[in-house]
């Protein structure tokens, strides 16, 4: 009788193994460890880039603010604290009849002595490497009463004059490496302070204002920067 042949494999009970619950959930929890040590940390990285960012933000915020403040106290010097207004995006004002005559966009001989001494503010804040490298455009403006006119041509008009006033009466300004940073535009009766008939208020709105528009490309790259290192 043919004896039946065994064939041995070599691998015995014991060679096959299958891990415990404990042991599965042992590993589970280690991995789910080791996910919210990545997290935490990433966490703290993101934190810290969120920080580096909005300091970069105040930074920039504070600049405008600290040109703005320059300019408002040299022009209160020149022309009164009462005669100076502060509004929104710290934008600086003062009536037109202090620079020019009624209906007029001929800038007086006593506005242009104010302006000689208010050029020296700008002058002084274009001289700061810091101010001038986040400075895109000193933006003059020129604003009219509700008075039926030509109130474009003559917001306008007197915007200009106003730039062209200081960068005659200041050599320095009227150089290339100034100048180029100053701009005009007239908004003729649409951007009152007040909303009356009265002559008092009619008079508010005619003014020149003056706004520090940072350039927002050069900021805009350093929190690029922060944010890619």
């Amino acid at each position: 009788m043919r004896r039946r042949r065994s064939f041995d494999t070599g691998v015995s009970e014991r060679d096959h193994y299958w891990p415990s619950f404990a042991d599965m959930m042992t590993t589970f929890v280690l991995v789910m460890l080791f996910i919210a040590v990545i997290a935490f940390i990433q966490s703290i990285y993101d934190s810290y880039e969120n920080i580096k960012i909005n300091h970069e933000l105040e930074r920039v915020s504070q600049v405008k603010e600290e040109i703005t403040d320059i300019l408002q106290l040299e022009l209160e010097k020149i022309v009164g604290r009462e005669q100076v207004t502060r509004g929104p995006n710290n934008t600086l004002s003062m009536e037109g009849r202090i620079l020019f005559p009624s209906a007029s966009a001929e800038i007086s001989e006593a506005g242009l002595r104010i302006l000689e001494q208010f050029s020296k503010a700008f002058e002084k804040v274009l001289q700061n490497e810091q101010y001038r490298s986040l400075i895109y455009i000193i933006l003059v403006e020129g604003h009219t009463d509700k008075v039926p006119d030509d109130n474009w041509k003559l917001s306008t008009e007197r915007a200009v004059a106003v730039v062209k006033g200081m960068l005659a009466m200041n050599p320095t300004l009227g150089e290339v490496a100034y100048a180029k940073y100053f701009a005009a535009t007239g908004y003729s009766e649409f951007h009152p302070v007040a909303s009356g008939d009265s002559a008092e208020e009619l008079q508010q709105n005619r003014r020149i204002s003056f706004q520090i528009i940072l350039d927002e490309a050069t900021w805009q790259e350093e929190i690029k920067r922060l944010i890619n290192n």
